[in-house]
């Protein structure tokens, strides 16, 4: 999904698109570009170069107000820091490495352990799920 098509769905939900609310949708589509999973902090700075005068709390409800529409993700890495992802490119899963902190993206999703939470836990509604796999990338081994 292309910023535009983002930028129309926002409009079709009613969202009030501010430059900076278009500014943040920007960098997670284009600046993160799936590779890289961004801090609040990390966006705002970002925004900053081009709307200095933008607050963090304006960055962070805005960041909440695009998972509420779909179109990103918070993730958490249990590395104490809170990260953000573009969603509208389909649902992936993570590898975290535990030394560096990057985290890659897995094209494939677990079904057979839904399926199987399904089947052993059929009174539980499964809304959504999250699979991480830690370990040691490459480089930290």
């Amino acid at each position: 999904m292309k910023l535009e098509e983002a930028l129309r769905k926002l409009k079709a939900q009613g969202v009030r698109l501010t430059p900076q609310r278009q500014e943040v949708l920007r960098i997670l589509i284009e600046e993160a570009d799936g590779e890289e999973h961004l801090s609040a902090e990390e966006i705002w700075r970002l925004v900053q170069k081009r709307y200095a005068s933008v607050s963090f709390d304006t960055i962070y409800r805005t960041l909440h107000l695009l998972i509420r529409c779909g179109l990103a993700s918070e993730l958490d890495f249990s590395d104490g820091c809170r990260r953000f992802e573009f969603a509208g490119n389909g649902h992936h899963h993570h590898l975290v490495c535990l030394k560096c902190g990057r985290a890659e993206e897995l094209a494939f999703c677990p079904e057979d352990c839904l399926a199987r939470v399904q089947v052993e836990r059929p009174g539980f509604k499964i809304t959504g799920h999250a699979f991480k796999i830690y370990g040691y990338c490459q480089r930290c081994q």
